[in-house]
């Protein structure tokens, strides 16, 4: 078998469900994409946590082991299961640190590599070999903001651009850099620079050579109540089709949209969250930097409705407000209130309920269907053209 679910999970076999969920919460922030993880290592991690978080389909994956003779989640057990997660872990280097000494070659005469200057950090020769986490690291060490940085070939681009920079100023072009402490971080655009406020802006928009303008980044958040449809309304928006089958979100799921904004070249960050409350210790560390918010109730289910009140409420203790009520002048994250289920009969929420919530928070109303597609390809696309309108007038005030 080609999967190993429990030790994906660094679980037992005899784990019960309990000790999965909370094995999956700690994995999947360690690998969350947004966190500086794999996205393919989070996506093997979802899977294993809902394939072990099922009944059916753990019996069928046990199973499935035994016929293989496979050793997934043997490893441990019983009291040295406890003592190795107990056990101290020797002090080693960071991550960016080990791949940097494997690109330093030999020093003529056969002498060891000279040591870094006190305070440097080294710079690979070829950094693309570093994974998304440990360019993270480098960057953050080398006081480099990239906060606006979802993909690993940005990472490159900045760490390549400081390294050119260093030679184009004079200096040797050597792999060691030295850096100055950190100062008062700068937020990055997708397409330039923002500097603080009463800093000039001397950037320029950043291009690509083969794709001209940097594509605008946009970091989607849904909320709502489970089972509401949060999911399928993203798929239809997505791939243009309803998934019938319904698969309970685990954790955070997350993708990636590249398309056409009001003419512009934008790539949307999906995060689509669990509505349960079992995964909220998950769900409350995506808020940062939101820029569009998806939140999403059932027409034919009052309490998820009623429940929006406590979505509105954990945003903003989440420092993520939402609410005009909770947030000065028109500005991100907007936010577009879907009605879904439109398509049902005996509707449980009126129209006029949901348009007066809207309206009383500042939201812009539709009433959706995932079946159908009504209404999900105008909410999303007003959503983000309000997403990018902004980001050219803050643009354009910077630079004036």
């Amino acid at each position: 078998m080609s999967q190993n679910f429990y030790d994906v999970l660094n679980v037992s076999r005899d784990s019960s469900a309990d000790d999965v969920k909370k094995a999956y919460k700690k994995a999947a922030l360690a690998h969350h994409p947004d966190k500086g993880g794999d996205p393919e290592k989070f996506k093997e991690v979802a899977t294993a946590a809902e394939t072990l978080t099922d009944e059916r389909k753990r019996r069928d994956y046990d199973s499935a082991l035994v016929r293989a003779r496979s050793r997934d989640g043997m490893r441990f057990s019983g009291d040295e299961r406890s003592r190795s997660m107990q056990a101290p872990s020797a002090p080693s280097r960071s991550s960016y640190e080990r791949s940097a000494s494997a690109n330093k070659g030999p020093t003529p005469g056969g002498m060891p590599p000279r040591p870094p200057p006190q305070g440097a950090v080294e710079i690979p020769s070829d950094p693309s070999g570093l994974s998304v986490k440990e360019l993270r690291e480098l960057l953050t060490a080398l006081s480099i903001n990239h906060e606006g940085c979802l993909e690993k070939s940005d990472l490159i681009t900045l760490l390549t651009n400081r390294k050119n920079a260093k030679a184009g100023d004079g200096a040797p072009q050597s792999a060691w850099a030295a850096e100055k402490p950190c100062t008062p971080r700068q937020r990055t655009s997708a397409e330039g620079t923002e500097n603080q406020p009463g800093q000039a802006n001397k950037a320029t928009p950043q291009t690509s050579a083969k794709n001209g303008p940097r594509a605008i980044r946009i970091k989607c958040l849904s909320l709502g109540s489970e089972n509401v449809g949060k999911s399928c309304i993203i798929k239809r928006f997505c791939e243009g089709r309803f998934v019938q089958k319904y698969i309970t979100t685990i954790g955070v799921d997350y993708g990636v949209k590249p398309m056409q904004v009001s003419g512009r070249n934008a790539k949307v960050n999906f995060f689509d969250t669990s509505g349960g409350d079992e995964y909220k210790d998950i769900r409350v560390e995506f808020y940062g930097d939101t820029q569009a918010v998806v939140m999403v109730y059932d027409v034919t289910n009052l309490r998820s409705f009623k429940e929006l009140d406590s979505w509105i409420e954990e945003a903003d203790r989440c420092k993520c407000p939402i609410s005009k009520l909770q947030k000065t002048g028109d500005a991100p994250p907007f936010v577009i209130l879907c009605a879904n289920k439109s398509d049902l009969p005996r509707r449980a929420v009126s129209k006029d309920e949901g348009m007066d919530f809207a309206s009383r928070h500042g939201f812009y109303y539709y009433e959706t269907s995932a079946a159908t597609g009504d209404s999900v390809m105008e909410a999303f696309s007003y959503l983000f053209e309000k997403v990018v309108r902004h980001h050219d007038e803050v643009r354009s005030k910077l630079q004036m």
